[in-house]
């Protein structure tokens, strides 16, 4: 499997076995209207606020704006749980991974941050040890409403539904609801997951709710997708 693979939007990523680099090149998918230099501004700054969470992240080598694109170089931090062989059968095996990634998920909740908690977007290095790889695009109010200029008419309701999935209220039922992305059966763990995110605190509804959302959630994700909708 190649990391480009791991990606939905315009993004090349390239891996330095040498200097153990990883390499992301990023371009813009709409005509928004912000600069090159203004989305790196943004990028910047979503990541700080990241780092304001206690959010671990893997360290920025290098960034620089090339032309049309802008360029992220970080230091490899390991592989994702598909990477490293989840699937369903072995979910039992890989709770102590899950169970990670939701705590970084209760930080992203509570720091009140746009957050993307696709399980792709956590790697572990081999102690074991979590990190969010993902800040693009940089979730703001200030590039929603910037998508939002740009958008058609027939874009508008599916864009800010999509949006409001990476704010605090729907984090714990995005997270499950992305394994569907990984596997369509992965229903059969929505129970797991909803008890491991009761017993820390990030989630307090009913089951039947939280099952719901996240299902609507991948559902909404899903179709924005296939209608070749993106958010920046």
């Amino acid at each position: 499997m190649q990391l480009n693979d791991f990606s939905v939007v315009s993004t090349n990523i390239e891996y330095d076995h040498i200097s153990n680099i990883i390499r992301k090149t990023y371009s813009m998918n709409t005509s928004i209207d912000i600069t090159v230099t203004e989305l790196k501004i943004l990028i910047d700054e979503y990541l700080v606020s990241i780092q304001d969470a206690n959010i671990p992240i893997s360290k920025i080598i290098n960034s620089y704006v090339k032309g049309s694109y802008l360029v992220y170089e970080s230091k490899y931090c390991g592989k994702n749980i598909i990477e490293l062989g989840f699937d369903m059968s072995k979910f039992d095996d890989f709770t102590i991974y899950i169970a990670k990634m939701l705590e970084v998920v209760k930080k992203a909740k509570y720091s009140g941050i746009y957050f993307d908690p696709h399980p792709k977007n956590f790697v572990f290095n081999t102690e074991g040890d979590i990190f969010y790889v993902d800040f693009f695009p940089p979730y703001t109010d200030y590039l929603k409403a910037k998508r939002l200029n740009c958008a058609s008419k027939d874009e508008i309701q599916i864009i800010e539904e999509n949006y409001q999935f990476f704010t605090k209220e729907f984090l714990a039922e995005h997270f499950c609801g992305d394994f569907l992305n990984i596997d369509l059966n992965a229903e059969d763990i929505f129970e797991k997951i909803y008890s491991m995110s009761k017993d820390i605190g990030l989630y307090t509804g009913s089951l039947n709710d939280f099952v719901c959302k996240a299902k609507h959630i991948r559902h909404i994700e899903d179709m924005r997708v296939k209608k070749n909708i993106f958010l920046l």
